[in-house]
């Protein structure tokens, strides 16, 4: 090796920010996140495969952990609303009442979004979610080109 240069195999970056996974190992709840948002996530972790969240997911689960903590607030809101505690005359009450129920809506299809991203509802869990399309190509297996009542020598609408 020539004089002044480094070798490249002793190159590190300082801090790439990311600790390693131990392979089958859940990973921990991201530290930015809330206690509640953090008991959401082990929901999650602890329920899943091991290697279901690589490190590139975990900004798209602490999202998801905090759309629901978020949701379940606006919901709790919600219930105060439905209590009687606001008037549902007052049209700043009404005007409240919308604002709740939009955030809500907003923050379930949010978390939505985030839980088939994440592949984490059932319908993504199926192997091949197309029950459909195979049902269609059955039929079209089993499809007889004669009707059946055509069989016993009657047709429709004839009177005999």
């Amino acid at each position: 090796m020539e004089p002044g240069l480094k070798s490249q195999t002793n190159i590190q970056p300082e801090d790439v920010g990311v600790d390693p996974m131990v392979p089958g190992t859940q990973p921990d709840p991201l530290d930015e996140l809330s206690a509640e948002e953090r008991a959401e996530w082990l929901k999650f972790t602890r329920r899943m495969p091991a290697d279901w969240f690589p490190p590139e997911t975990w900004p798209m689960l602490a999202q998801l952990c905090r759309h629901i903590c978020q949701a379940r607030w606006v919901g709790q809101c919600l219930q105060e609303v439905r209590a009687g505690l606001l008037d549902p005359t007052d049209d700043d009450a009404l005007t409240t009442l919308m604002k709740l129920q939009s955030l809500h809506d907003r923050e379930g299809r949010a978390m939505t979004a985030m839980m088939v991203r994440l592949r984490l509802t059932s319908q993504q869990r199926i192997p091949d979610a197309d029950v459909a399309g195979r049902t269609r190509e059955a039929v079209k297996e089993t499809h007889v080109e004669v009707p059946p009542w055509a069989s016993s020598g009657r047709a429709i609408g004839s009177v005999q």
